[in-house]
């Protein structure tokens, strides 16, 4: 399965491991940010063309299309700059834009995961994954507008599964040994 994520430097991926899902969180939540910034920006380049405003300078007005453009390239660095992957192995959330932090959990290490959407979030096709973790009493990740959650949350559960009865061949296998 080509998902066009290869071994970098903060996703570094065994020779036996396989990349089954890749993603970034949805753009669907920051719309209402990225229109604000993009009006503010439209505010700023019209405002001072058609309105004059006693005891306030044209500049001030024009001073609203940086923030505009600041506001939208904000929301959507901070949403470019967080990856998700779900490699045969692990789970990896990659966040930060100026510096990285890297979350990695081992899925021999996964008890159980869950998605939860609200009915926007249904509407718009993303959600909330939760990765519960062995000895951690609660959530150890939670990757925030997944896209297509269920999915996601479905390829984790039969990775799981895989990786369980994998184990337990082993388990069996090494109990055969032991009395031979």
């Amino acid at each position: 399965m080509s998902s066009g994520v290869e071994s970098t430097g903060w996703l570094p991926l065994t020779a036996d491991e396989e990349v089954l899902w890749a993603g970034t969180p949805s753009l669907a939540p920051a719309t209402p940010a990225i229109l604000v910034g993009f009006g503010l920006s439209l505010l700023g380049a019209w405002l001072p063309r058609e309105v004059t405003i006693q005891g306030v300078p044209e500049r001030l007005a024009f001073a609203l299309v940086p923030l505009g453009i600041a506001i939208v390239a904000w929301v959507y660095l901070v949403r470019w700059g967080t990856r998700y992957v779900f490699t045969t192995k692990a789970i990896y959330e990659k966040t930060g834009v100026f510096s990285i932090r890297v979350t990695r959990v081992p899925i021999d290490r996964i008890q159980n995961t869950a998605f939860e959407q609200s009915l926007t979030e249904r509407l718009l096709s993303y959600g909330d994954v939760a990765v519960y973790t062995a000895g951690s009493g609660g959530v150890n990740l939670a990757l925030s507008d997944v896209p297509d959650p269920e999915h996601v949350t479905g390829l984790v559960t039969t990775q799981l599964s895989e990786s369980a009865a994998t184990t337990a061949g082993r388990g069996v296998a090494g109990a055969g040994q032991a009395t031979s």
